[in-house]
């Protein structure tokens, strides 16, 4: 460690030289506001997780490529029991307005009429058909089907509902389309879209969808901004022709609200400004109150505060080089190194306050402190920094990031401290002495030294309750659960989430689903694997493990299904296609019910050249049709080594969100190398060993590296260990209390041991450093002892203040790391202000009893 002589000589000069040391912080301090103004705000939570893990990489990239996230969704609430066309038209006008915005590439929001969607799909439609698919439409084909279609016509035609249904009917007269039209209107999977009304309107008739790609991707946050300001001018400018659109009936007015990934990283990024604001403001407002109650000095408070400002810049200034972005687990580094670094003077202040009360000059005191209490104030710094250090061996950005920051924020703390509080104090001393008078010098101790004497009284009392109270702890560990759903590390109250939900709600879990990613070298092989992955999602769907699937086969069937489908027309024409015997068949009785043929000859003629196709349908011929490419880019990619494709998995309804179906894991095993399956459920479960793993690593780094610290500056092993007894103590007290107020271990808060571990220890270091000063000067060490549980009640407090502040995060993870982390804060200063003075009470007797018995 430092030697002593140079502490003091470092602590007289900032002292002597106050002036010459408050300039050159100045300086540094420009400097560094300079560099922190190139800090830029990062919202994307999925930038907090590893960039090494295979199954967060994968999940990455298939948002890029294929993600619907990247859409801004514009949702059109519809009041119960009003009519549609109103509000059909609302869309209408507010898609116009969009459009001439120029902030979107495409914008989706019909799925074409009806009848539109019946001329272009019906002459290929029978390509798409899988086995089952061909029987059922050679069911509706036979003599009796087509009879019994025809009675059927005559009584649809009958309601009332047969002006709306003329079209549907006259256009697939044999009622063919029910079998493959749901195919191509339920492109989104298991959305539970109305397909005749020909737009992305639930089947509640409830909520009406614009689905739109904007110009810039989600991660520009200036553009996030200005495209959600745009759609709330453009939206109540299209509200404004309500009266005409609803054609002078009084209906409510058309309620839209947003969705999407754009909205989702807007709010979040607000939510960490917010979050940077209120924690600085909180940590800053709670540690000045407890300085004045400790100190009843307002001076004083600038004294506690300003190297922290100072040390806090400097952190803010290297993050900008070395980081370069704030994200959501570094927005709440301020409060924490406020928390943290205050402990360094206080520890300094109170020794100080002891030498000048005992009689010292300033100089006398300045090189009392260059003992054991500087001593003790580095070393702490250094345990606690070399323990957010040891976050750098995660591949957790965000951890990392935190770990980088927190820790070299410590040091820089240290630093300002150590100069900047000489020189404030002998800054203090001389304008008292201009006025002739001496500084009041008191510290409060909130009670500490009670505790103190109470636990020296009664040491065995003390000891037999801790015992009791650490088995009690101990025994409730096995039952705390951990949480690794990575959507809970994510803002509640999200508007994009909330939309997110609202959209769910009505339209089933389209927009909720994991992603099986195929490649090959070719177009066909790609294509042929992507089938093997529908068919294979088919039936686990029949069996109930899934609830949905979305293929590229609902657009581009793959080469090897279109020859079947091609050889069994080829075969079927003659028997039971045979377009002459149903044409005949449907003619005969039509005229036996009174119906007249000629309005469904464009329908029937649809079918024979369904049932006759030219050839295969191609990639080219996807692409010539109108919203081709669109449609193709939701399922196909072409990339360096060949194409890749989408086929898009959902969950059964009701079932755990986090909860990986065994039968998509099967079916992407059973596809081979080629098959990679991913989505946020399993991001999260590949996570959980990989977070536990670097928790225990960068903990078992943090207690070397705290061991060797505390090895080299005691020199001896049993006050080393004695040392972190209290920190063995809190830690398992933590544990206790979370299992008691029902908190769970998160992929955050689970890094908190290594925290308290760096935090904790402190504490400890402090109380046996004094009680060995006191002891080799000849003294029983209770002054020392109280004076020391003074401080460390007090540094306690003020680290509570600030991972208190983060606990108002609006960030989750960052919430229970907060929670947890005061917990095992009050636990270990509990610890060292209590059983440890009771310990070397009990053992300074017994060394007293075996000292009389020789």
């Amino acid at each position: 460690m430092i030697p002593r002589g140079l502490l003091e000589r470092l602590l007289l000069f900032a002292g002597r030289r106050h002036v010459a040391v408050g300039v050159v912080v100045f300086a540094l301090v420009v400097v560094a506001l300079l560099l922190t103004a190139r800090l830029r705000l990062d919202a994307d939570v999925l930038n907090l997780l590893p960039k090494h893990n295979p199954q967060v990489q994968a999940y990455r990239d298939t948002l890029e490529q294929f993600g619907s996230i990247d859409y801004f969704v514009v949702g059109i609430r519809i009041p119960e029991g009003a009519p549609f066309d109103p509000y059909a038209a609302y869309s209408d006008e507010l898609v116009a307005r969009m459009e001439q915005s120029g902030l979107f590439v495409t914008i989706e929001h019909r799925l074409g009429e009806p009848e539109d969607l019946l001329r272009q799909v019906f002459p290929n439609a029978l390509l798409f058909l899988p086995p089952e698919g061909r029987a059922a439409v050679a069911s509706r084909l036979t003599d009796e089907a087509i009879v019994e279609r025809v009675s059927e016509i005559k009584r649809l035609l009958q309601t009332p509902q047969a002006i709306a249904m003329r079209e549907l009917l006259r256009l697939d007269p044999l009622g063919l389309s029910p079998v493959f039209l749901e195919r191509v209107g339920g492109m989104r999977g298991p959305l539970a879209l109305d397909w005749t009304s020909g737009r992305y309107l639930s089947r509640d008739h409830r909520l009406l969808l614009i689905l739109a790609k904007p110009a810039r991707p989600p991660q520009d946050l200036a553009f996030d901004a200005k495209l959600v300001a745009e759609m709330e001018r453009e939206s109540a400018a299209a509200a404004e022709s309500w009266n005409e659109l609803a054609a002078g009936v009084e209906l409510p007015r058309p309620e839209a609200f947003f969705g999407g990934r754009y909205l989702i990283g807007l709010d979040d990024e607000r939510a960490i400004r917010d979050d940077v604001v209120l924690n600085l403001t909180s940590s800053l407002g709670g540690l000045l109150l407890l300085f004045y109650l400790a100190y009843r000095r307002r001076s004083l408070l600038v004294l506690a505060t300003l190297p922290l400002v100072c040390g806090v810049v400097f952190t803010f200034g290297f993050a900008s080089v070395a980081v370069g972005t704030l994200s959501a687990t570094t927005a709440g580094v301020a409060a924490l190194l406020f928390g943290l670094g205050d402990d360094f003077v206080i520890v300094l202040y109170g020794r100080y306050v002891q030498t000048r009360r005992a009689g010292l000059d300033f100089d006398a005191s300045m090189r009392d402190l260059g003992g054991a209490t500087a001593r003790g104030v580095i070393l702490g710094a250094a345990t606690t920094a070399a323990c957010f250090f040891a976050f750098l061996i995660t591949d957790f950005t965000g951890l990392w990031q935190m770990g980088l920051m927190i820790g070299a924020g410590i040091l820089f703390c240290l630093a300002a401290v150590l100069f900047l509080v000489p020189a404030m104090l002998a800054w203090t001393e001389a304008h008292h002495r201009k006025r002739d008078r001496e500084p009041r010098l008191q510290v409060f101790g909130f009670g500490a030294e009670y505790l103190v004497r109470a636990a020296r009284r009664r040491p065995v009392w003390v000891l037999a309750a801790t015992a009791v109270l650490t088995l009690a702890a101990a025994a409730m560990a096995p039952r705390l659960q951990f949480e690794d759903n990575v959507e809970k590390l994510r803002p509640p109250g999200n508007r994009g989430v909330v939309a997110q939900q609202e959209i769910n709600t009505h339209f089933g879990s389209g927009f909720d689903h994991m992603s099986l990613v195929v490649s090959a070298p070719t177009l066909d092989e790609t294509l042929t694997l992507a089938e093997r992955a529908a068919a294979g999602a088919r039936l686990a769907v029949q069996r109930g493990e899934l609830g949905g699937l979305d293929a590229v086969t609902s657009v581009l069937p793959p080469p090897t299904a279109q020859a079947q489908a091609l050889a069994w027309l080829a075969e079927a024409r003659s028997s039971e296609l045979d377009p002459q015997r149903v044409r005949h068949t449907f003619a005969t009785a039509l005229a036996a019910e009174g119906l007249r043929a000629e309005p469904f000859a464009e329908g029937l003629d649809l079918f024979e050249r369904a049932v006759a196709p030219p050839g295969p349908i191609t990639r080219d011929t996807v692409l010539a049709i109108p919203q081709g490419r669109t449609l193709l880019d939701r399922y196909l990619k072409r990339f360096d080594g060949g194409w890749r494709s989408v086929v898009k998995l959902y969950p059964v309804p009701g079932r755990p969100k986090r909860e990986v179906p065994q039968a998509a894991v099967d079916l992407a095993t059973s596809l081979g190398p080629g098959a990679t399956l991913t989505g946020i459920n399993v991001v999260s479960r590949s996570l959980r060993g990989e977070v536990w793993r670097d928790a225990s690593i960068s903990a078992a780094i943090g207690m070397l590296l705290v061991l060797g610290l505390l090895a080299a500056d005691f020199r001896r092993l049993s006050d080393a260990l004695l040392a972190l007894l209290p920190l063995g103590l809190g830690l398992v007290w933590m544990v206790g209390a979370m299992v008691t107020l029902g908190f769970s271990l998160n992929l955050m808060n689970v890094f908190v041991v290594t925290m308290i571990i760096g935090v904790g220890v402190d504490y400890g270091i402090h109380v046996v450093h004094r009680y060995r000063e006191d002891v080799e000067a000849g003294h029983d060490g209770g002054a020392g002892l109280e004076e020391t549980a003074r401080a460390v009640l007090l540094a306690a407090l003020t680290t509570v203040v600030g991972f208190g502040s983060i606990a108002t995060s609006h960030y989750p993870g960052l919430v229970s790391m907060g929670v947890v982390a005061t917990l095992g804060t009050l636990a270990t200063a509990l610890a060292s202000i209590g059983v440890l003075p009771a310990y070397l009470q009990l053992r300074a007797e017994r060394q007293k009893r075996r000292g009389a018995g020789d």
